[in-house]
């Protein structure tokens, strides 16, 4: 085309792609603070020239295509970051109160147990007649049972709280999921002839961001510009047309613990999932808060051993044995849902001192058992098994659990500390029951009419004495009495070197109980008391030495009277005693290991949450300075284009007037 109908061609496509490109320019700049929003550009070329007279004359301009700006791999960049940095975010928030709970500086579970042992054991130690202190030591028992009790409460109530928001995640999850699904359908179907719905790929992409801060992400490209969606770990979301849809289920074992799955065949993906809300809500549970429980259960239950231990060691007013001071919770046994059969299954404490923070995982082939500790993922080198009756007995790392009729391929989840915090109890009220007293007095002489006569001329002596879990190597068992008859040593032979003999009785009768031997001037004789109720079992062991023995002399053990406090000082004593952890630990130490875990996850999760928020924010304006909208470039695109508008109006109206010309001069 040519002449003026060729100027008039050329201006009106010049007004037509600049017209389209104010459009799009209007458009970004209109959209300059929607989420997801890539910046649009139109592509504009030259139409194919005329030959008229031996010359190519321009047919004008056309756009050819609206193109966004994108970029796949900063795109890419800003899923994953954003999943990281959203878990982090999640499992920061979900720490801060634990650490705050176990760790912070007004704990008032600190707080309980240093009062427990220096205002309530250590005043009865300090004055084991006085019914005051007694009762202080009971209000205090109350007051640390409470404490653990609502700590404990409190490590629930947030276990609660994460199968709440598990639930909302799966919930949310499943929504931008068929979103996805139903945009890759749409898209594929307006595709076509080199032209793409670019609002349609922004608000697809802007769902899959969304995704992402839920759950990491992996995104790959399907035909038809449809995208495949994977968790990291390659477990589908949406493929293509079609979306996966997630649940949470109660776990194989604890029901009170959800597990997230999938809907159409429950397969459990939990172990799948990373990044996101829901990856840092499980990150959380089994990282921070199953072994808060667990080790806090421990210290329950490693306290109340103990107590209940030294308090079943000593006498109380009445002249008896201590009652329990404390009682802990159950130890777990759970079944996994597939067994078979109808099999009974029980556990308990058998020693607190061997106990771990771990929960144990138990097999049957039919033939054997085996043990596996789930925190190292390892088999359990020690563990026993044993038959009680038509019982299978296991014993492992402190616990022993009962076994009735298991079958083949039966498995179990064994939590030893898990519940013994939150089910902690004071179960003594009576001040008089507190055993404050040794179970025995030793003193020189001998019983005489209720007085103690002592007419020693010789330098032995007879140690105040200690509980022993065992009589020692080269013990004397005095195996005709229990603790606390009263008893009497009298030396049968004299001398100041070599050995001489001594006999025991009960005080007050002839009938000899043991006899034995001592080498003057050596580390002594042992005589091991053995307990006769149990717990505690054990011995109470006392030691008879010197150099000078002369025959008669005699030495006297008496159960204490209630003014006795040598009991109560074992108890003000088990604060920094060793009795956890293979006796590698104390309660103290135990509970500053807690602290100090606790802590240290605390400070991580927020340094953490700054790195990935520092990253995630870098991979944003990354992305943003390629799909962003400049809005001082969009001022300048638009002076521009409405600049070409003008002059292509101009244009036309010259060549209007030029045609309007040649009508008049051939009129």
């Amino acid at each position: 085309m040519s002449g003026i109908s060729g100027l008039l061609n050329n201006a009106l496509t010049g007004l037509q792609a600049a017209q389209s490109a104010l459009q799009v320019t209007g458009n970004n700049i209109a959209n300059v603070n929607t989420p997801g929003y890539s910046r649009e550009t139109a592509v504009q070329s030259t139409l194919t020239p005329s030959l008229y007279g031996g010359q190519y004359l321009g047919n004008g301009t056309q756009i050819d295509a609206v193109t966004r700006s994108y970029n796949s791999y900063l795109q890419s960049q800003v899923w994953s970051t954003a999943a990281t940095a959203s878990g982090a975010n999640t499992l920061n928030t979900q720490i801060q109160p634990i650490a705050n709970l176990i760790a912070g500086t007004d704990s008032g579970l600190s707080t309980s147990i240093n009062k427990f042992f220096a205002s309530g054991v250590a005043q009865v130690a300090a004055n084991p007649a006085d019914l005051p202190s007694r009762q202080s030591l009971i209000s205090q028992s109350q007051s640390l049972a409470q404490t653990i009790q609502t700590s404990a409460q409190q490590l629930q109530s947030a276990a609660s709280g994460v199968n709440q928001q598990l639930g909302q995640s799966v919930t949310a999850i499943n929504s931008l999921t068929q979103q996805i699904a139903q945009l890759n359908v749409q898209i594929n179907t307006l595709s076509g002839a080199g032209s793409t719905p670019n609002s349609l790929l922004d608000q697809r992409d802007q769902l899959i961001t969304q995704l992402s801060g839920q759950v990491g992400v992996t995104v790959l490209p399907q035909g038809g510009n449809q995208v495949n969606v994977f968790t990291g770990n390659g477990q589908v979301l949406v493929a293509g047309a079609q979306s996966f849809d997630l649940k949470t289920t109660p776990s194989a074992y604890d029901p009170s613990q959800l597990e997230v799955a999938y809907a159409s065949n429950g397969a459990v993906l939990s172990q799948c999932l990373q990044g996101g809300t829901l990856g840092g809500l499980l990150q959380f549970r089994s990282q921070v808060l199953q072994p808060a429980q667990n080790a806090l259960g421990r210290i329950a239950d490693g306290l109340a051993s103990a107590m209940n231990s030294q308090q079943a060691q000593g006498l109380d007013l009445n002249g008896q044995f201590g009652a329990a001071l404390f009682q802990a919770g159950p130890v777990q046994v759970l079944a996994s849902s597939a067994n078979t059969g109808n099999a009974v299954i029980s556990g308990s404490v058998v020693d607190a001192n061997a106990l771990t923070t771990a929960d144990y995982r138990l097999n049957y082939d039919g033939s054997n058992w085996s043990v596996t500790n789930l925190s190292s993922g390892q088999p359990v080198s020690g563990a026993t098994v044993g038959t009680s009756g038509s019982a299978t007995v296991l014993n492992f790392d402190g616990v022993q659990v009962n076994v009735s009729g298991a079958q083949a391929g039966n498995s179990f989840e064994v939590q030893p500390t898990r519940y013994g915090a939150l089910n902690f109890q004071s179960v003594l009220t009576n001040p008089t029951q507190i055993a404050a007293a040794s179970p025995y007095v030793s003193s020189a002489g001998q019983m005489l009419s209720g007085s103690l006569v002592n007419t020693n001329l010789g330098n032995l002596t007879l140690s105040a004495g200690q509980y022993s879990a065992t009589s020692g190597a080269g013990a004397l068992v005095i195996s005709g009495a229990s603790v606390p008859t009263p008893l009497q040593v009298t030396l049968t032979s004299g001398g100041t070197s070599g050995a001489v003999g001594f006999q025991v009785t009960q005080s007050g009768s002839a009938t000899v109980l043991a006899s034995g031997s001592l080498s003057l001037g050596g580390s002594g004789q042992v005589l091991s008391i053995p307990y006769a109720n149990n717990p505690p079992g054990g011995y109470w062991n006392v030691t008879l030495a010197g150099s000078t023995a002369v025959s008669g002399d005699a030495f006297t053990l008496s159960p204490a009277s209630g003014g006795n406090g040598g009991n109560a000082q074992a108890m003000a004593a088990l604060q920094t005693a060793k009795t956890l952890e293979s006796g590698s630990t104390s309660l103290e130490g135990a509970y500053s290991q807690l602290v100090s875990q606790v802590a240290t996850q605390g400070n991580q999760a927020q340094s953490a949450l700054s790195a990935a928020s520092a990253v995630a924010a870098q991979a944003s304006a990354a992305q943003q300075s390629v799909s962003g909208v400049n809005l001082d470039e969009e001022a300048t695109n638009l002076i521009q284009y409405q600049q070409a508008y003008q002059a292509a109006a101009k244009a036309i109206q010259v060549g209007n007037s030029l045609f309007t010309s040649l009508l008049q001069a051939v009129q």
